[in-house]
This record gives C-alpha cells, structure tokens and sequence, in this order.
C-alpha cells in the first residue's frame, strides 16, 4: 500500500463497514496491527485491551506521538452508504477518518523522512467513548516498549466546521463529564394504595427537577455547566408501584471546583429527597463514567496552530469557545506528564446525507463525513503538525 488518497478511501470503507464499540475492537486491532507491521514500524498490542501502539525511529531527535480512537457507537446507520456498517454499530463519530487519517501521516511522513529526525508514536485508542479507553490502554503497560513522548497530538472531524477550516484554543478545550447511576429500591405495592409504600415514581420525578437547581441554584452565574438526566427506568404495568428504579445523571463542567461542587449536590439531593420521602433503603450512587478535562497546553498549541496556519492558510485555522462535549484524549499528557494539543477540523458530509435539514453530526445514525474530503485535510493536519514539532520541539521548561 502507498498511503494515497484512494488507497486511503478503501481502507476508510472497511473500517465504516465493520465498525466495533468499546473494548471490542478486535478486528480493528488487528487490521492495524498488520498494516503497521507492513510498514517496518514496531508495534505493540495488548493481551489485556484492544488498541495499538507503534513507533517509527527516524534517527535522533524529539519524541512525537499522534493519537487516534477506533471505537464505534451502538447506533443502527441510517445513512444509505453503499460501505455502511454491516451490524448495530456504526462509527457514528468519525473514529473511522481518525484511524484512517493516523495511518495517512504515518505513511506521509514514512515518505518525507529526509525532512525531519526523531521518532513517531501512534497510538491507536479504544473505548473513547466510554472515558476509560486512554486510561486502561495505558495501564495495560504497552507502552513499555516506546519512548515517552514529549508531546501528544490528536484531533477530530466535525460538521459544524467548513470543509478544510481547522479550529482549537489553548487552554481547556473540553469539559470533564461525569455520569453517576442510581438505585432507587423500596417496598413497592398496589397502585390503589401509594399509602402503604414509597413511590419511587414520584421520589425519583421530585430528584431529577431537585438536581436541576444545581447549576441554576448552586453554582455561581459566572460558572458553565451542565447537569443532564439521560435515562430513567422503573415499572412494569400501570397498576404496580415498582421496588426499583434506575436512573443516571450526566454532568458537564470545566472548572475543578464547580465539578466536586456537582458531585456533592448530586448525591447530597439524591439521599436527602430518599429521606424526606421516607425511604428507608438508602440509595444506591455508581460514579460509572469519567472525562477528564480536555486542556491544551499553550505553548504546544501556539506551535501547532503555527503550523497548521502555514499549511492551509490563517484564514481556514480559528479559535473556538470551550465545548460541553468531552474527549479522553487528555489521559496521555497526564499520563507521560507532557503537554498535549488537540483540535477539530471540518470534514463535509458524505453526499448521502448532506442533503438532509438540519445537518447531521457526531453521534446521529445519519452522519457521515464526507471521506474525498476530510481524509485529506486530516492527514495533512497530523502531518504539519508533527512535522513542525519534530523540527521545533518544546522545551520541557516551557509547559
């Protein structure tokens, strides 16, 4: 495989057709795995977690690693592709053009090695839509194998953008979310005799209009959050009041502070309304996901920014205000203890769908990203990027 345009087009269909959700990305892997073995690069796999790492020495110089998700979503497409998934998931966010993309400026790079020394670090990431991806990927010791980076890089396509114009901030980019489950359990009983029981209906209803004064109520006028009821589950028939029901509570927040602030209101005003109803079964609070904030290091970002500004032009490369959606990306700089940069380029949409009114976009059966597009913008993107930070690396005194 030469890693050109078209080359790349038909391995973005097989990863569309056969997209794998979280943790479960075992053909992916291997497909990975052996095109990077094709390209004489060292590649590690887990025996404890889906996912890839790889490196490419090209002589002495700073270590860069490029970093892309592979996971899908459980959502059925309803784009109509010739190339849709051929099951119930569907990379409904664009993890497909990231992997895609990732082996594009590997091979890119591979082909310019005269212009730049170092060494490159692709990691290929599970289960970023479940938080904990980039966490259990990086404790299951593959990257024992690696240098440490001295700077991670990632980035992701978007509808929101025009095709070809590339957007980030220095700063936190992306909030931390949080999502707790809870377990309401009581007595239950007839529906013609709530007198006799705890009606968990209305316990859990007075609960989820309680937990929206958190950010109306608690938090400072100044301060951006989110707090989101996604899913609530309890009953079987009309005339039964349920012993149990369930629900989680999502949380978005860009400020520590305001983030333990939400995580003490939640299970604050989930037991004190259990106590005011006369539950006697305290509740059950599950904290089950976890983002970390996704913060770009200023100096890194002034960098790549630099640098993606000379390959597509000032004008095509912007700022953008903190987004409420969330990214694990983050874990690695934490991880390594070296500044990360990630943005957000626009991709189009695939002419299947780019009729449609409104415009679908991350996380809806109808999105696709337009490949003859967003393919070529994200592997020059990753490759300006890393090209400048191996020719300019950042002092470890600067972040």
């Amino acid at each position: 495989m030469t890693g050109t345009v078209t080359d790349l087009r038909a391995l973005y269909e097989d990863f569309h057709r056969h997209p794998e959700v979280a943790f479960e990305e075992h053909r992916t892997t291997a497909v990975i795995a052996d095109l990077l073995r094709e390209r004489g690069l060292r590649v590690s796999t887990s025996g404890t977690v889906t996912g890839v790492v790889a490196s490419l020495d090209n002589g002495e110089g700073p270590v860069v690693a490029l970093r892309a998700d592979i996971d899908a979503l459980p959502i059925a497409e309803e784009t109509g592709l010739p190339y849709a998934s051929t099951s119930e998931a569907m990379h409904a966010c664009g993890h497909d053009v990231h992997i895609t993309a990732l082996l594009g400026a590997i091979d890119a790079l591979r082909a310019d090695s005269a212009n730049w020394s170092g060494t490159l670090v692709a990691i290929f990431q599970p289960a970023e839509e479940v938080g904990s991806g980039a966490r259990t990927l990086a404790a299951s010791g593959i990257f024992a194998d690696h240098p440490t980076p001295q700077v991670v890089l990632g980035q992701h396509t978007t509808a929101l953008l025009p095709p070809g114009h590339l957007a980030s901030r220095a700063g936190v980019l992306q909030a931390a979310a949080d999502t707790w489950r809870v377990t309401l359990r009581g007595p239950g009983g007839h529906a013609a005799a709530p007198h006799r029981t705890v009606d968990l209906i209305v316990l859990a209803a007075s609960i989820v209009l309680r937990l929206q004064t958190i950010v109306s109520r608690q938090l400072p006028p100044d301060r951006t959050a989110v707090v989101t009821v996604g899913t609530i589950h309890g009953g079987t028939v009309g005339n039964i009041i349920p012993d149990t029901v369930v629900f989680t509570v999502n949380a978005r927040s860009f400020d520590e502070d305001v983030r333990a602030t939400i995580a003490e209101s939640v299970r604050r005003i989930v037991l004190g309304e259990a106590a005011t109803a006369g539950l006697t079964i305290e509740p059950e609070i599950e904290h089950i996901v976890e983002f970390p904030r996704n913060v770009n290091d200023p100096v890194a970002h002034a960098a790549v920014e630099d640098a993606l500004a000379e390959e597509f032009g000032a004008d095509r490369v912007g700022e953008i205000a903190p987004l409420t959606g969330s990214e694990d990306f983050g874990e690695f700089g934490t991880y390594f203890g070296v500044p990360s940069v990630f943005w957000f380029f626009g991709g189009g949409l695939a002419p299947a769908v780019a009729h449609l009114d409104p415009a679908p976009n991350g996380h809806s059966p109808r999105y696709a990203p337009d490949p003859d597009r967003a393919l070529p913008i994200a592997v020059r993107a990753l490759t300006a990027a890393a090209r400048r930070l191996f020719r300019h690396p950042i002092p470890a005194a600067a972040h």
